[in-house]
């Protein structure tokens, strides 16, 4: 007797982005009156457009001591599903306790002006907010998440389930084992072994090194001098897996939030290791570390930042670092850190574009 086997599901598509929205001056935006917002810069997630609108004295007369949010369609066209949530950033960029995500929302197109918003009324009381350590010198930011679901499929499989590529994984591995290594590198007085021919694959530079005209003048083991070993050896992970390591922290309590320090190693890390991939021609790992900091930029380290892509062609970094420090009082505040007095004195020539 023959017998087969089929499945079924419905399947979404998602996708997801975030938007950060710094509002600088917010005592004088107290007062513009209920109903009357202020609104961001237009953004794109999931192709279409979108703006934040902040009502500092509350979306209506019935939330008139809260601060409201809201999230509104730009693009003209309609039913566009989207979730989304908007969280208030502590002073070193640290997602607060004021969160909050609304449910799942049909949003419709511009032109038809009713269910083109939704938003968060009661988004936090205007007192707790202005008592907070979110709110200071002034200036604050939200950052805005949306998830846009933008298709439902059904579909039936006959047969096998392939699961997901892990060639990462078992080429990870054999880094981690050493099988087969025939190159030795040694970095701040620690071995790494590898193997010369996934090197040359991932990496023009490493290729002309260990095959190339500067063959002869390499060794099977080479010392590597202005690479921290840490940072060698995030990079060697990413050329076996082709991932980065981690560099979301996961908190245990609350009370960890209030500590930058941990995001700041974090921060740093990902600079050495942009300077890394551009050293070694990675030019995905490089655009990841560019990613990772333009998202994760505060006060202490943009300076030092800034100097990175100077350095090592990071435009898009460069231009972000610019756009962080051009509100005055977020400037009044980088100008007082080492990083800055560093940053002027190899770099006076930025100063114009700052």
């Amino acid at each position: 007797m023959n017998s087969s086997e089929t499945a079924s599901a419905v399947r979404s598509e998602v996708e997801s982005g975030s938007h950060q929205f710094m509002i600088s001056g917010y005592s004088m935006t107290k007062g513009i009156g209920i109903k009357n917002c202020i609104s961001s810069d237009v953004f794109t997630i999931g192709g279409y457009n979108w703006i934040i609108q902040f009502y500092p004295d509350g979306y209506n007369t019935e939330n008139k001591n809260c601060i409201s949010f809201f999230l509104v369609l730009k693009s003209d066209v309609s039913d566009v599903k989207a979730q989304f949530n908007f969280t208030i950033l502590q002073q070193n960029g640290v997602p607060s306790a004021m969160s909050c995500t609304a449910q799942l929302s049909t949003f419709k197109s511009t032109s038809s002006a009713c269910y083109a918003s939704w938003g968060l009324p009661k988004f936090a009381k205007r007192s707790e907010f202005e008592a907070s350590e979110c709110l200071k010198d002034d200036v604050f930011t939200v950052k805005c998440i949306v998830t846009i679901t933008k298709s439902l499929q059904l579909t039936t499989s006959y047969g096998v389930t392939v699961p997901p590529s892990n060639l990462g994984q078992h080429l990870l591995r054999l880094l981690q084992r050493g099988d087969r290594a025939d190159v030795t590198f040694v970095v701040m007085g620690e071995i790494f072994k590898a193997h010369r021919y996934i090197l040359a694959a991932r990496s023009a530079v490493f290729r002309a090194e260990l095959f190339g005209c500067m063959r002869k003048k390499w060794a099977d083991t080479i010392t590597i001098h202005d690479i921290e070993a840490p940072v060698f050896r995030s990079m060697l992970c990413f050329i076996y897996s082709d991932s980065l390591p981690n560099f979301e922290k996961k908190y245990s309590n609350d009370n960890d939030k209030d500590n930058d320090g941990e995001y700041d190693d974090m921060r740093l890390m990902a600079q050495n290791l942009l300077a890394a991939a551009d050293r070694y021609d990675l030019e995905r790992l490089k655009l990841m570390c560019e990613d990772y900091l333009c998202k994760n930029l505060n006060v202490s380290m943009v300076a030092s930042t800034l100097i990175v892509a100077e350095l090592h062609n990071g435009n898009q970094l460069k231009a972000e670092c610019l756009r962080f420090m051009s509100s005055p009082v977020v400037f009044k505040a980088v100008a007082k850190t080492d990083g800055f007095l560093h940053l002027i004195k190899s770099f006076p020539s930025m100063l114009k574009d700052i």
